[in-house]
């Protein structure tokens, strides 16, 4: 099942092999070349085209090649010649002269050939979408190849059932974001925590990330509307009467002065003073909740600018022009003077986010959290930056957690050499070891898998339960950092999605297409299960859950 999976980062290997000479960790016969081979829609004119560009591209490419030849025997080069005959003798492939059932047949045994051929790939983030020709009127019908498509996956409990099952199973102080996150201590056993989420996407959705300090333009700020601009303006001066003239430019000057007066409140600088203490802390208190709520409240009400009604009393056809000036530079002193929606959205974010930092982050930090279960069934990855807002939280000691190698030319085997991995405490992570259970299944991919990897670098404390994990470990990024990886569509055919690294654990050994062993094996769920999970959650027995709380209960 393809997820929304990590990409592993790209920076540290980048770094390592600025330092190392990059020789290769197999040697090939070819010479390492620095640009793979490029494809146009005209390199494809026949079946047989069309297999060798994918097999070129995927031997230029793939990452995995030398650890599934030591696995399963796969031969690459084997697999040109077994294939390329049986491609060759598809001869419909634009042919207008056809009839359609014999491009129909043409394209099925086609689709089985690329079936064959990908479903023993062990990378499971690798996936290949190819167009076949479907009928004499340039229909295509488009298919998607992936490792292990034919095999059977076992069960997984998806996030919602989980969350319609553990929501009232958890205390009143439960944080309960519906689809997406739910934690809290267990009725149960008051003593362990319970923390389970959809995807790896906190940070964008719940990191509180401010700036120093808002509402404060610095000095000589172009956007800012003063008096003497308003003195100096031509709308203005176009006014014949000079007491109307007056009357109508002190009326605006007020209501800049009273908007004016907000970013230079007490309110203002109330918030302001409670940042500092935040960045230095990641404390949530509820002063600050108080001065940040107080703050956006007032930026609510202020002088409705931008509405005609506010300027009754002096608009006239002849003060219109003015006016509509007026509003015109309010709004460019408003919005990017001082930038008012920007500290609406910080502020708004605080008291969003708050609850996720009073109920998990600062409890973990002072050590009220005992002992956790981080529940990753059925979490599909998302996205790297969440390692270290949310998985560093759980390392009380550096340590390497996996390797990590990609592509350094076109020969099959022509590798980086392998450069280490690193999880780092958190600054406000936990003050000391705490026993941990990670719940994995089938589901539980990409990030899912570093982060249980990365964890449980930290000692005999550290614990997975569940079933294997998913496998899909190989790092995404940029396709043209290295030759490693693609996700372009090429020659007009072929759509790639291919992770540019490969990766093993911290012992050395390549989990990919395997997962991650848990140290208590429980039998992935029935469908029978899977129903009741969602059904009947009040009666439901998980047995994973139980299994983590008998644990937990002996530490």
């Amino acid at each position: 099942m393809k997820r929304n999976f990590i990409k592993i980062p790209v920076l540290a290997l980048v770094l390592a092999l600025s330092t190392l000479a990059l020789n290769s960790c197999v040697k090939d016969e070819e010479t390492s070349i620095t640009e793979p081979t490029r494809y146009t829609s005209g390199d494809v004119k026949s079946y047989a085209d069309l297999f060798k560009v994918f097999w070129t591209v995927m031997d230029q490419r793939y990452n995995y090649f030398y650890e599934q030849k030591r696995a399963d025997g796969m031969d690459w080069n084997a697999i040109y010649r077994e294939y390329y005959p049986k491609f060759a003798a598809l001869k419909t492939f634009g042919k207008s002269t056809d009839n359609d059932k014999d491009i129909n047949d043409d394209k099925l045994k086609a689709a089985q050939y690329f079936t064959d051929i990908v479903n023993p790939i062990i990378d499971q983030h690798f996936y290949v979408d190819i167009k076949l020709p479907a009928s004499n009127n340039n229909v295509v019908s488009t298919y998607r190849f992936s490792g292990g498509m034919k095999n059977k996956r076992n069960n997984i409990y998806p996030f919602s059932a989980k969350y319609g099952y553990m929501k009232d199973r958890l205390a009143g102080n439960a944080l309960m974001l519906d689809n997406f996150l739910l934690a809290g201590n267990l009725k149960s056993n008051p003593d362990i925590y319970y923390f389970s989420f959809a995807q790896f996407a906190l940070t964008s959705n719940l990191k509180i990330d401010l700036l120093d300090k808002y509402l404060t333009p610095d000095t000589g700020n172009g956007l800012l509307l003063t008096t003497a601009d308003i003195d100096a303006s031509k709308e203005l001066s176009s006014i014949k009467d000079a007491t109307f003239r007056n009357k109508v430019r002190d009326f605006t000057v007020n209501i800049l002065n009273q908007w004016n007066s907000f970013p230079a409140s007490a309110e203002v600088k109330a918030f302001n003073d409670q940042i500092a203490p935040f960045k230095t802390t990641e404390v949530v208190s509820d002063a600050f909740l108080d001065v940040t709520q107080k703050a956006l409240t007032k930026s609510k009400n202020l002088v409705a600018y931008n509405s005609g009604a506010t300027y009754a009393p002096v608009l006239t056809a002849e003060s219109l022009p003015y006016i509509q000036w007026f509003v015109s530079k309010m709004g460019t002193h408003v919005q990017w003077g001082y930038r008012l929606p920007q500290f609406q959205d910080a502020a708004q974010g605080i008291i969003n986010k708050a609850p996720l930092y009073k109920n998990f982050f600062n409890p973990l930090k002072k050590g009220d959290i005992k002992k956790i279960i981080i529940d990753l069934r059925g979490n599909g990855g998302g996205a790297i930056v969440d390692a270290r807002f949310f998985t560093d939280r759980f390392i009380t000691k550096p340590a390497v957690w996996g390797y990590q190698r990609t592509k350094e030319g076109n020969g099959q085997f022509n590798y980086t050499p392998w450069v280490p991995m690193q999880a780092n405490p958190h600054q406000f992570g936990l003050p000391s070891n705490i026993p941990i259970v990670i719940l994995t299944d089938k589901g539980s991919a990409s990030m899912s898998e570093m982060s249980t990897m990365m964890i449980k670098t930290q000692g005999s404390q550290v614990i997975s339960v569940g079933d294997y994990s998913a496998g899909a470990t190989a790092g995404l990024g940029s396709p043209d950092d290295f030759n490693g990886g693609t996700r372009d569509q090429i020659a007009g055919y072929l759509t790639f999605y291919m992770p540019l690294m490969a990766a093993k654990d911290a012992s050395g050994q390549v989990i990919e297409g395997v997962g991650v062993k848990p140290d208590i094996f429980v039998t992935p769920p029935t469908d029978a299960e899977v129903a009741a999970m969602q059904s009947s959650p009040s009666t439901f027995v998980d047995r994973v859950i139980n299994e983590a709380v008998k644990y937990l209960s002996g530490k």
